[in-house]
């Protein structure tokens, strides 16, 4: 692959914006004779048509082309790979076609050639295409930092009102017994303890033996009348007439 030394163009890919999912490359492009520089921005899709037609015309190898992607091509890591890919794409374009030679590259380059900037405090110089290249990539990690997080607390976010719902969900089907449990306080328990401690159950270590005597027949009938006085009073009547019935017989 012929290569010239001398470029009449330089391309420099500074940014990209996402509008309408739809991610545009913001292109800055100096001429290197005349030291003017300018800029504009472009979508994938237009590069890409620039290829295919810079292909069917040149009868040269041009170098790789950043593959397409039909899904998940508005993710910040795919964006900022796709931005390198088509930054060493041009790198390498120019440094083997003569745009000057090639109309089709030419118009590319030049399309907003009427927006000129004078190559004064930003320069093309290779110090500075170099410090360019650092805050790039800086602010486009810093991007997808920012993106990330945002992805991160809204998930967290999320969850947290997944839980609280369940949570929910659970406490009015069930009752919390954690409120009604009060443990005893802990100088309570120690003074229980205490008393229990001091209580003490001795066997007797003598019997006493108590002498009842026998009862007279007299002695029986003031037990049995008294018995009977605690007893129902229906209970009692009959008694009295049983012990009337037995004295009157005795007499005869």
């Amino acid at each position: 692959m012929q290569q010239q030394q001398n470029s009449t163009y330089q391309l420099k890919i500074v940014n990209t914006e996402t509008r309408s999912d739809i991610v545009y490359y913001q292109i800055q492009v100096l001429n290197t004779q005349t030291k003017v520089s300018w800029s504009f921005e472009e979508r994938y899709k237009n590069i890409n048509n620039l290829h295919t037609q810079l292909s069917s015309e040149l009868k040269q190898q041009l170098p790789q082309f950043p593959s397409k992607k039909f899904f998940g091509n508005t993710d910040p890591e795919f964006i900022s790979t796709r931005k390198a890919g088509l930054q060493n794409y041009f790198k390498t374009l120019l440094q083997i076609v003569d745009a000057e030679q090639c109309p089709t590259l030419k118009k590319f380059l030049t399309k907003g050639e009427q927006k000129q900037i004078k190559d004064q405090p930003q320069s093309f110089k290779e110090d500075q295409v170099k410090q360019n290249d650092i805050q790039g990539n800086a602010s486009s990690k810093e991007k997808i930092q920012q993106q990330k997080q945002i992805e991160n607390e809204r998930i967290k976010k999320e969850l947290k009102d997944k839980l609280g719902s369940a949570t929910q969900q659970i406490k009015s089907k069930f009752v919390d017994l954690g409120n009604l449990v009060n443990p005893p306080d802990e100088h309570d328990i120690k003074k229980k303890r205490a008393l229990y401690d001091q209580i003490r159950l001795e066997p007797k270590s003598t019997q006493t033996n108590i002498d009842i005597p026998k009862p007279s027949a007299q002695s029986k009938m003031i037990i049995a009348q008294s018995t009977i006085e605690q007893t129902q009073p229906k209970l009692i009547q009959l008694i009295s007439q049983l012990q009337a019935g037995v004295e009157s017989i005795i007499s005869i």
